[in-house]
């Protein structure tokens, strides 16, 4: 039974007992419900006074993302180009997901092919030759390599929330392949003026009966281009989300938060106003604190003093009112100066700015070690635990990254290779997701405590916790190419007659020469 219905029950006999008049019983029964109201199952639904500001917005995903997307945009840029935590930020974690860059290996599935080891080597050597040839030549605007393209897809993903590329096929006989991508600005992706009263689109995505986008609408140009757009590059473009092969013809890359979400959200969105105050903040403590910094002498004369002369003027004629260190100032007859020491830096600036960065952190998901830059509080087992918290994070946007931009494009290269006949005669569209396969080789991470965790490592590897190709992704590096390398060294030293001797392992984890010196000192003792 609900406590309206026990309140309710409870008064039926005060009711008979008092009044049995229809009015006062259904103002009582009112009184039950504002009662059973009050005393709700969960605290965060009250309605009371300390709660009546409490409004939020009942709207669907785009109803609350599209109308505030173009000025959480706007803001967030602000934020990259002119807060040093924000701008920061945003360099970290581009730095960690990507950095050089996430590289493919080839690895088809032989099994499913039912093809032999040579033939699978073989095919694997060529496609990773293929993608190296293609990767200078990614960029449709020639600036920029395929690795570069991935650091600016992460960078908008942060600052505007998603990320729009387009794959276009050139023709120009000095590349190599017709392949290549088209970053664009998610400002591009509007609804055109003709089509805002067709509710199946928003905000520049046409909408199909399961929610999947149909088609997007991209103006040719940035609508803020305003010195060097032309007219008709005010107008729209729809291009289908797929083409008649299934092939996608637009990549709309952006983490989905709520269900039926259509655009992104930028990062920064839920810390805006906390980087906007902390900023402001920090600036007021700024020119306080030079104020505080300027030593200057006014002296007072009993002599009369035109006021034409007497302060310095701008060339609107405005008095100009300004401090600066070792200033020397006349005052006028019967002026004053009334001391004013702001005692800036105050105290508690830096407790405040560490506790606001905090809170950022928690917001965004990152220890605050990385959003400060400020590892002065940590140790060892703090600093790792802070890192292995952070590099969780990172390897989910890693993986995503790989899995909605990386792989796709690896598929759209090998293709154009097999329709050059470049990749042999193959099966290629009957078994096309087992010749695509591939693993992504992240960029590694450097070791806290290279001693220790080298040493873990070697235990691993001994006792078949880890294999060599999960060592050598873990630093960004190719195992089969490191193997390679090793086999060309040490031909080249038996060609050189050199005697490189390793330490020898003695089955404990200990190197010989750790074993003599533990030997030794138990001798001494």
């Amino acid at each position: 039974m609900s406590i309206k219905e026990k309140v309710a029950n409870s008064l039926d006999g005060f009711i008979d007992f008092f009044s049995p008049k229809a009015g006062l019983k259904r103002r009582m029964f009112r009184e039950a419900i504002k009662l059973s109201d009050k005393f709700g199952s969960y605290r965060g639904a009250e309605k009371n006074r300390l709660r009546s500001s409490w409004l939020p917005g009942g709207g669907s995903a785009d109803q609350d993302i599209i109308p505030d997307l173009p000025d959480l945009r706007e803001r967030s840029r602000d934020l990259n180009r002119n807060d040093a935590h924000a701008s920061g930020i945003t360099s970290t974690m581009t730095t960690n997901v990507v950095g050089t860059g996430i590289r493919p290996q080839s690895r088809v599935d032989k099994e499913a092919l039912g093809i032999a080891d040579s033939k699978a080597d073989k095919f694997q050597k060529i496609a990773e030759r293929t993608w190296k040839l293609w990767l200078p030549y990614a960029d449709a605007g020639t600036r920029m390599d395929f690795y570069e393209i991935q650091q600016l897809v992460d960078r908008q993903i942060l600052e505007n929330g998603e990320a729009i590329v387009i794959p276009v096929m050139l023709k120009d006989k000095n590349r190599p392949f017709s392949l290549a991508l088209q970053v664009i600005e998610s400002d591009r992706l509007a609804t055109p003026p003709d089509r805002r009263g067709d509710k199946t689109v928003r905000a520049g995505v046409k909408i199909g009966e399961n929610g999947e986008p149909v088609s997007y609408f991209i103006q040719k140009t940035h609508p803020g281009d305003y010195r060097f757009a032309k007219a008709e590059d005010r107008e729209f473009i729809e291009i289908p989300a797929r083409n008649e092969y299934g092939r996608p013809n637009v990549f709309h890359l952006y983490p989905i938060q709520r269900s039926g979400q259509t655009r992104g959200i930028p990062f920064f969105s839920p810390v805006l106003t906390y980087f906007k105050d902390l900023a402001e903040y920090a600036e007021a403590e700024l020119v306080a604190a030079r104020i505080a910094a300027c030593f200057s002498i006014f002296i007072t004369s009993e002599a009369s003093m035109d006021l034409n002369t007497g302060y310095d003027r701008n060339f609107q004629g405005q008095f100009l009112e300004s401090l600066e260190p070792g200033m020397i100032r006349h005052l006028l007859p019967g002026e004053s100066i009334t001391s004013f020491n702001p005692q800036r830096p105050s105290a508690t600036f830096e407790p405040f700015v560490e506790k606001m960065l905090r809170a950022i952190s928690a917001a965004l998901g990152l220890p605050y070690e990385l959003v400060a830059k400020d590892f002065s509080k940590t140790n060892y087992s703090s600093a790792r635990a802070a890192l292995l918290e952070a590099r969780r994070y990172f390897k989910v946007r890693q993986e995503w990254l790989a899995r909605k931009l990386c792989q796709p494009v690896w598929e759209m290269v090998l293709e154009e290779a097999y329709l050059r006949g470049e990749l042999g005669s193959i099966s290629f569209y009957e078994n096309k997701q087992y010749w695509v396969n591939a693993s992504w080789i992240t960029p590694g991470w450097e070791w806290v405590d290279p001693l220790k965790e080298a040493q873990a490592a070697e235990v691993g590897i001994r006792n078949g916790i880890v294999t060599y190709s999960d060592l050598y992704s873990a630093q960004g590096k190719d195992w089969e190419e490191c193997f390679e390398q090793r086999k060309r060294e040490q031909e080249k030293i038996k060609e050189l007659g050199l005697e490189i001797n390793p330490k020898a392992d003695s089955g404990n984890g200990k190197s010989a020469d750790a074993n003599s010196a533990d030997a030794g000192r138990g001798s001494e003792e």
